[in-house]
């Protein structure tokens, strides 16, 4: 009789653990997304807002073109996803580049350049990099090939895109737009894989230790997941628009056969 009495208190007390670990299992992923959502927003208005001493512009095409200039733009001009410096960290020997397109290509359309420059202004690319520009305009990447050098931890190096559009007088015109990136070493106290935090949040760590470009790469891969993150990113260049949009991922151009 006693031992069917311990056996149904602890019974008893398995099941109300049980429930409180369930319980606070269930309530954690309720409102832990929120938190770290507005926690995000905090951390990366901070890191887009840092400031290198060189202070260059932010990433936004050089001189700020028109529709007398281009044609074809109509509110947003050329703009790279970078930090108000200009400058930002990659843990990566190629990284990704994000990018806002003003308008979009046709098959005929002249591709889009891309050159990188060391400290030394001499090009780390065997030459500029032609990319196809997508059918409409938007927020698109390029990676650096891995047929390319990779980056030195350590070094930095100039990036440039240019594009070319048609002015109002029927002319092509070019606009470009350029910024800085420096590769840092992916190890303590820089950044080390959480792996406790799962596959979908390994953009924290990054953003906890500055690191502007597998931040941005990475949250704009899983943006399905972290909606309310990739919104408040591209609200801090005015395109919140895009942000159910697609991401266009630019390819190298191959050469004409004829």
């Amino acid at each position: 009789m006693i031992r069917q009495q311990l056996s149904s208190r602890r019974q008893k007390v398995f099941l109300c653990t049980l429930t409180t670990v369930f319980c606070f299992s269930f309530l954690s992923s309720v409102f832990l997304q929120p938190v770290q959502a507005q926690n995000f927003v905090e951390r990366i208005s901070r890191l887009f807002s840092n400031s290198r001493p060189e202070g260059n512009a932010s990433g936004r095409s050089r001189g700020g073109a028109t529709r007398s200039q281009c044609s074809q733009i109509d509110k947003n001009t050329l703009i790279a996803l970078v930090p108000q410096s200009n400058e930002g960290l990659t843990t990566q020997d190629h990284p990704q580049f994000l990018f806002y397109l003003p308008f979009g290509g046709y098959s005929q359309s002249p591709p889009a350049k891309f050159r990188l420059l060391n400290e030394q202004k001499k090009s780390v690319l065997t030459k500029p990099l032609p990319f196809s520009l997508p059918e409409t305009k938007g927020i698109v990447s390029i990676t650096l090939p891995a047929t390319e050098k990779p980056l030195l931890i350590g070094q930095r190096y100039h990036w440039y895109l240019n594009i070319t559009c048609v002015n109002e007088q029927g002319l092509n015109t070019n606009i470009s737009v350029d910024g800085w990136i420096k590769r840092v070493e992916a190890t303590s106290p820089r950044v080390v894989p959480i792996k406790h935090i799962g596959y979908q949040s390994q953009y924290i760590p990054y953003t906890e230790n500055n690191i502007w470009y597998e931040t941005v790469s990475k949250i704009a891969k899983n943006r399905a997941t972290h909606q309310q993150e990739w919104s408040s990113l591209l609200g801090l260049f005015e395109l919140e628009e895009f942000a159910t949009a697609p991401i266009y991922e630019l390819k190298l151009q191959q050469p004409s056969t004829i």
